[in-house]
């Protein structure tokens, strides 16, 4: 019997909330919890609506790989983590 590709979206492998629009409830608590959570995972960049926050962590990070750029080239805004 033949396996079936699970296909996943964004959202199923995003640590935390990718856009703190989208966050619930929205207060100063979760906000920061929010921020903190991706951060330990090294996700620096969260959205809010069109602007992206960037948490800087004071070290390396191998994300401006010429893959990475050519992977978020003509894509549209949420269609990728915020980067």
């Amino acid at each position: 019997m033949a396996k079936m590709e699970v296909k996943t979206s964004l959202l199923d492998n995003m640590i935390g909330v990718g856009d703190m629009v989208l966050l619930e409830p929205l207060n100063e608590e979760t906000f920061i919890n929010n921020l903190k959570k991706r951060f330990d995972h090294s996700e620096i960049y969260t959205y809010i609506g069109s602007v992206v926050i960037s948490v800087n962590p004071y070290r390396s990070l191998p994300i401006y790989s010429p893959e990475k750029v050519e992977e978020y080239r003509n894509r549209n805004f949420y269609e990728l983590s915020p980067h």
